[in-house]
This record gives C-alpha cells, sequence and structure tokens, in this order.
C-alpha cells in the first residue's frame, strides 16, 4: 500500500513541476517580447533626440543669417522637448544577465 502512495506522490509532483514549467516557459517568451519593445523605443527616443538636436541646430543657423527674425517661441518649444528628454534620463547600464536556459 506505501509504494503506491509514494508513486501517486511522485507523480503530483511531476505534474506540479511540468505545471511550473509551462509558467516558466511562457513568462520567458513575455520577457523576450518585453526586450525586444524596449529596443524598438530605445530607438524611437534616440531618433527623437537626434531630430531635436538638428532642429536646434536649424535655429542656430537662422539666428546668424538672419538675427532680425524672432524665433523665441520656436526656441521655447525645442526646450521643453528637452527639458521633457532632461525629466527622464537614461536608465544606468545594467549588467549582462546569464541567458536563461529552458
Amino acid at each position: 500500500m506505501r509504494f503506491w502512495k509514494i508513486l501517486f506522490n511522485l507523480g503530483r509532483i511531476h505534474e506540479g513541476l511540468a505545471r511550473i514549467e509551462r509558467a516558466q516557459s511562457h513568462l520567458t517568451r513575455k520577457v523576450g517580447l518585453i526586450m525586444a519593445k524596449q529596443d524598438e523605443i530605445n530607438n524611437l527616443v534616440t531618433r527623437i533626440d537626434v531630430a531635436v538636436s538638428g532642429i536646434r541646430s536649424d535655429i542656430e543657423a537662422i539666428k546668424a543669417e538672419h538675427p532680425e527674425v524672432d524665433l523665441s517661441a520656436l526656441e521655447a518649444r525645442v526646450a521643453g522637448l528637452e527639458g521633457l528628454d532632461a525629466e527622464y534620463p537614461a536608465a544606468p547600464p545594467q549588467e549582462p544577465t546569464e541567458p536563461v536556459q529552458e
């Protein structure tokens, strides 16, 4: 009788481990999707930063060529964009982690 009880418990343990493994696999896929989205966001932020820098340079060039033109409103808008960037500084680099083995 005791042998069957042990086998039954081992079967339940095996089922529990299989559920945990499926959940871990699901989470690993989700993390992969999140990291891919994060890369897309980082690329977009870089493109926006480059665009804002380009606009700032264009404003300075126009001011140098045409000092009579009032560009204060445009400068204020660019400063607002730069201010938003300052509110969300880049995250510090993270230590590389070991890849998850399945």
